[in-house]
């Protein structure tokens, strides 16, 4: 995407000429500081993403408050750390808002967006310039089949040469969150570790991490290593009382979990305390202005 930056150390007429550059649709991101939080209007941003909470209400209301005006709807995007979120807690209690939370979008959810892109900047190819490549795209088609081909292409134009899964608890890379729903509500965590050791055995303890509680405490969500998924997808067998299944997006968890043991840690026995949630995760909440 086509950037610029605003902040404090920018002359003011550089600000200026960034401000309508912005404005006029010229570039489409805007990097900025809290000095773009007030006194801006500019009627069509769509999506506000901040890096991180604020330490006051009107500092959220301010940022969020630059997208959804003029009657528009719009996106604010709040990354956090787990030691941040009582800071978040704290804006929906006094700003009156409820906030969704969101994992780290999921690899197929890249993929999608990456060919989506790649298919548009296709369209912008002139003709005159196709002609060059007809050779080659023939040789191509014989060797591999057109759809093998273009899917090549295709990922190599959105720079999907290698996919790296991501935990959507809290973005760890090269783990896959699973949902294990249960028929009934649960009253410990250590009902779910039976109910995994079960079929999956007592090794599954050194796999399974950074477990929480679903909302209403129906199931619980965790990590494995990707690596593992193959082996425990095989193993694995639903029954009536308990339901596997990869996590396609982060369910909606219990707001404060009651359990500190194994279950919240990356390490898998808690000994190191929360550690595994100290990485970004979203909130994300509709304005309308």
């Amino acid at each position: 995407q086509d950037a610029q930056s605003l902040h404090g150390d920018i002359p003011q007429k550089q600000r200026e000429i960034t401000l309508k550059g912005f404005r006029n649709g010229v570039f489409e991101v805007l990097i900025a500081t809290n000095v773009a939080a007030r006194g801006l209007d500019i009627p069509e941003v769509d999506l506000v993403i901040q890096c991180s909470p604020p330490k006051d209400v009107d500092s959220y209301i301010h940022r969020s408050g630059r997208t959804g005006r003029a009657g528009r709807t719009g996106i604010c995007i709040c990354l956090f750390q787990r030691r941040e979120e009582d800071l978040l807690k704290q804006v929906e209690h006094k700003a009156g808002i409820t906030f969704k939370r969101v994992g780290v979008p999921s690899a197929t959810d890249v993929i999608k967006a990456s060919s989506n892109d790649a298919k548009k900047l296709l369209e912008t190819i002139p003709p005159s310039a196709v002609d060059y490549f007809r050779q080659s795209a023939q040789e191509l088609i014989d060797e591999k089949g057109a759809v093998a081909a273009l899917a090549a292409a295709l990922a190599h134009i959105s720079g999907a040469s290698y996919i790296q899964q991501r935990s959507l608890l809290n973005s760890t890379a090269g783990f896959v969150t699973m949902v294990l729903k249960c028929s009934i509500e649960m009253r410990s965590m250590s009902y779910a570790w039976r109910g995994l050791k079960e079929q999956l055995g007592e090794e599954v303890d050194s796999k399974v991490s950074a477990m929480r509680f679903l909302k209403g405490k129906t199931g619980v969500c965790f990590d494995i290593p990707v690596d593992e998924l193959s082996n425990i997808q095989e193993q694995w067998r639903d029954t009536r009382r308990w339901q596997l299944s990869v996590a396609k997006e982060l369910p909606e968890l219990e707001e404060f979990p009651q359990e500190a043991g194994r279950g919240f840690s990356r390490f898998g026995n808690g000994r190191h305390g929360d550690s595994g949630f100290k990485r970004n995760n979203w909130f994300k909440n509709g304005n309308r202005g």
